[in-house]
């Protein structure tokens, strides 16, 4: 099926910044990983109610439409804070019953998805896409409980690279302080 048909699809918004904001402008620069939001940002625009509308909810995902870096797929897996997507997303919400928000976002993520959207694209100092050509991307369907599982490896296979990187950083520190204790040894 067609994204389109699986969920509505919308821009995000293109606000002021303000130092006394109290709502979250999510930028791209704000995610340190997929669906992961850097716990520092502060929130920078000022409420309205304009804005209502467009806070991002629970499950809603939200797709980088411009870049070098691909068109990388969020869930948003938090909504306790007011936040809103900037311009640089288009926000996808109220998915049919059929279909999990996680798996959409996966499925974005996926490198041949990544190609296929990159060859769509717009742009050669700065590549794009826009609602259309995210909307007429094909997504085949597999049934929830096929869904559901694939989410649940995806989770532990970036759970695995994230103890993999912790790991190769403790081999490290270990390493140089063996290191510097060798050092240490042969000056005296």
């Amino acid at each position: 099926m067609k994204l389109r048909e699986l969920a509505l699809i919308s821009s995000g918004i293109n606000e002021r910044r303000n130092p006394q904001g109290t709502i979250y402008y999510i930028g791209a620069s704000d995610f340190v990983a997929p669906s992961l939001l850097n716990k520092l940002i502060k929130p920078s625009i000022m409420p309205s109610e304009k804005l209502e509308k467009h806070f991002l909810t629970k499950q809603d995902v939200i797709v980088l439409g411009k870049g070098h870096n691909g068109f990388v797929g969020h869930t948003i897996v938090d909504d306790s804070k007011p936040m809103v997507a900037s311009s640089s997303f288009m926000v996808l919400r109220d998915f049919h019953v059929k279909v999990l928000p996680k798996y959409i976002a996966w499925y974005i993520n996926l490198e041949s998805t990544q190609q296929e959207l990159r060859s769509y694209s717009r742009g050669t100092a700065l590549p794009s896409i826009n609602r259309t050509i995210l909307g007429d991307l094909e997504i085949k369907i597999p049934p929830l409980k096929i869904q559901k599982q694939i989410i649940e490896i995806d989770e532990l296979k970036k759970q695995e690279s994230k103890l993999t990187t912790q790991l190769d950083q403790l081999k490290t520190i270990q390493l140089e302080l063996l290191l510097k204790n060798k050092i240490k040894n042969y000056e005296q």
